[in-house]
């Protein structure tokens, strides 16, 4: 078998079949691939819809679980995974057609370790013809240091590449459980240690922001639970920052150089979950000195290229005057409780 496409679900049941029709609607045999569903204890009707697809497609495999989290599914589907790649795709997104063939068949041709392609993040949810003409010129394979150099901007999450399964196995690493922005870290380490890296201008990938998605919930509870798993990712990404040999090569220091970036993007958009939250100044005057001890505040290295707008340099100027914050904290809270305010 060729690929094992991994779709862990929880409560998906309005974006299930999109996902899964895309997925079908490829130029690929039924035998040379395998569809994983990962059921994360849905108590919608997810399961149903789910079990109509495998009535009538003999590659779709499902597996149900209590609910433990996408990090634990994914590492689940690739304990289950049989094919020679693995790839990774949240229920809510889905493929264009007719373009996972292309990057099977590219990942094949020159054995490669990760092949990583285009995402459009749109609201539609038929954006099914793939813009990229499928011709593809100056095919250069880069080991995975040169191509974190060379895509400094390529989004970190799981959805944006295959991987060979043998080299994720022989790698160890792991998703993060339990936690949200599971994929940043990961993503980060199999690059950095690929031998044989790719690529391909081909707008794969529909990343649709669904309005009940993490990233939109605004309850006190989700709210407090995303601020602690940020905290989590800067610490995680800080060791990370310690662990990369500098001293090899420029291009190390280069790659430490954005993954700080990285890191400076996390807690600025973290200061709008503080403000929408209900966390007192005490708690934010500590978590922000733990992050001035590993250097991740004040927000030194985060306006440039694609934070440049005045906008941004108002808010990064208050973030990294913390008493100021702090002066504007409460008034901002209300005058958004209120929706007089937009928040990012």
């Amino acid at each position: 078998m060729l690929l094992s496409i991994i779709v862990p679900f929880y409560n998906a049941e309005k974006h299930l079949e999109r996902c899964l029709n895309s997925l079908i609607n490829q130029q690929l045999n039924a035998v040379d691939y395998e569809i994983i569903l990962i059921n994360d204890g849905s108590t919608d009707d997810g399961k149903l819809i789910a079990e109509k697809f495998i009535k009538k497609h003999s590659n779709i495999v499902l597996y149900n679980q209590n609910n433990c989290g996408l990090g634990a599914s994914r590492n689940r589907g690739i304990e289950l995974a049989k094919g020679t790649y693995v790839y990774f795709i949240d229920s809510d997104d889905y493929l264009a057609h007719n373009t996972l063939h292309i990057i099977l068949n590219y990942s094949i041709k020159y054995d490669l370790d990760l092949l990583g392609f285009s995402s459009i993040q749109t609201s539609r949810l038929d954006l099914n013809i793939c813009k990229s003409n499928n011709e593809f010129l100056n095919i250069e394979v880069l080991k995975g240091v040169d191509f974190l150099v060379e895509h400094k901007h390529l989004n970190l999450g799981a959805c944006w590449y295959i991987i060979k399964k043998d080299y994720l196995i022989n790698s160890r690493y792991k998703f993060v459980e339990g936690k949200f922005f599971e994929d940043v870290v990961f993503t980060y380490n199999i690059f950095l240690h690929a031998e044989r890296s790719l690529y391909l201008p081909i707008d794969a990938h529909r990343y649709v922001k669904v309005l009940e998605s993490i990233t939109n919930n605004v309850s006190q509870n989700h709210l407090n639970k995303v601020i602690q798993d940020y905290i989590s990712l800067v610490y995680r990404m800080n060791n990370l920052i310690t662990e990369i040999p500098i001293k090899v090569s420029e291009k190390h220091l280069e790659i430490v150089d954005n993954i700080k970036f990285k890191r400076s993007v996390i807690i600025y958009f973290m200061f709008y979950k503080m403000i929408r939250s209900n966390m007192p100044i005490k708690r934010i005057d500590t978590l922000l000195k733990g992050f001035e001890k590993i250097e991740a505040y004040p927000l030194s290295n985060f306006i440039g290229d694609q934070y440049y707008q005045k906008k941004f340099k108002i808010s990064v100027y208050i973030f990294n005057n913390k008493y100021l914050f702090y002066l504007f904290l409460y008034p901002i809270r209300l005058l958004n409780r209120f929706s007089l305010i937009k928040l990012l």
